[in-house]
């Protein structure tokens, strides 16, 4: 990232307008998710997180380093004076012939303000659930399930691992003239048209579970929770999952059996439970290969014998080219876990199980687990069986 600047003062913010432009620029045309702009002891550096892979881009002088700030604070409208505190704000970046968003997070630090800039993802995400990942079986049972009225639809899995553009992706293929759809989220970053979105805000008491109260006196037919956090949000959310309301929502845990387990350690009834829940999906953001470098390769037969892949597998990787700025990766997609509540595990969540118990009931129903979906994308050569490994064990 070649920037040059003037050191006189009164030319330094002028450069800081141009360091500024250039920095979101390059990080919207390289599909940056996140821009990291930190203080070191002698300067600054820029980092961004392409594909969840955090680079250096930038390493700059002291003397622009709060010229920057200062830019980018103004930009999104945050206070410029008195002592460094945590602050948010929002940018609407002008880019090509249109504009990108961009969510700002401001924290002090002992070396000066670091600052944070989330690039939003957009409507144009939404595409196809197989443009997410979801494989062709899993696509028919999650099109079947969001065609009914009520229920309740769980996403889970750590930070990054794409669960809010899953839940989009559900929203926006529900959205009609026909139905009244509602969010509640912290905070609101991608806006669909007829959906009534919220940001929730503690300060004043709208809380998840506050706002789900009055969201049901709005004549809602889909509900999306951003996410739950809390046996109150829980509980009204599952009660509106059985009194006629669609319910999408995230919840944080390992694996699909795993959220399940999450509910009843919140002093959720089993019953409540076992009638509301419709179906859990947990899911990874896999980096996959390069296309244009992508060759075969031979791993090391330790990571074959991991992975419990059979005999007679082609294994590929990407080792680095210009197209995918010598990372040998281009893109992320996800592998799914789809946990439909059947009948058995109704039953089965009655009696408060483990997920191991879960987990080995969904198996022998024919569930498809994270490992298994990751094992398919090394089998196309979507993805090294390097990656599969990291993301299940």
């Amino acid at each position: 990232m070649p920037i040059t600047f003037n050191k006189r003062k009164d030319s330094i913010s002028v450069d800081a307008i141009k360091v500024v432009n250039d920095i979101f620029n390059q990080a919207i045309n390289q599909e940056a998710s996140d821009v990291h702009l930190e203080p070191t002891v002698d300067g600054f550096l820029i980092r961004y997180r392409v594909d969840g892979i955090m680079n250096v881009v930038y390493e700059g002088d002291k003397v622009l380093y709060d010229f920057v700030v200062g830019r980018i604070k103004i930009l999104a409208q945050l206070e410029t004076t008195g002592l460094p505190r945590p602050q948010e704000g929002n940018i609407k970046f002008a880019y090509k012939d249109g504009h990108v968003d961009l969510r700002v997070s401001v924290f002090p630090t002992s070396l000066g303000e670091a600052i944070v800039v989330r690039v939003l993802e957009s409507e144009k995400f939404f595409g196809d659930y197989a443009e997410l990942g979801f494989n062709p079986d899993q696509v028919d049972v999650l099109e079947k399930i969001v065609k009914k009225p009520y229920g309740l639809i769980l996403v889970t899995g750590p930070n990054g691992a794409g669960k809010s553009t899953t839940l989009f992706t559900i929203l926006n293929k529900l959205n009609s003239p026909e139905r009244s759809l509602v969010t509640l989220e912290d905070p609101v970053e991608r806006k669909i048209e007829m959906v009534r979105q919220t940001n929730i805000d503690s300060n004043i008491g709208l809380t998840f579970a506050e706002g789900l109260r009055y969201l049901l006196r709005q004549d809602p037919d889909v509900i999306m929770v951003g996410e739950i956090r809390d046996k109150e949000t829980a509980k009204i959310a599952l009660e509106a999952a059985i009194t006629g309301h669609l319910v999408l929502a995230t919840i944080h845990t390992n694996n699909a059996a795993g959220a399940i387990v999450r509910l009843i350690n919140m002093g959720i009834e089993p019953f409540l439970l076992s009638t509301a829940l419709k179906f859990v999906s947990a899911q990874r953001l896999a980096r996959h290969n390069c296309p244009s470098c992508k060759k075969e390769y031979d791993p090391p037969k330790e990571l074959i014998r991991t992975l419990g892949a059979p005999d007679g597998i082609k294994f590929y990787h990407s080792e680095g080219c210009d197209k995918c700025n010598n990372k040998g990766m281009k893109g992320r997609r996800g592998i799914h876990e789809l946990l439909l509540i059947t009948k058995s595990i109704q039953d089965l969540i009655l009696l408060k199980p483990t997920d191991e118990q879960i987990n080995e009931l969904a198996i022998k129903e024919g569930m498809m687990t994270l490992r298994e979906a990751a094992l398919q994308k090394v089998y196309k050569g979507e993805i090294s069986i390097e990656e599969a490994i990291r993301l299940t064990e």
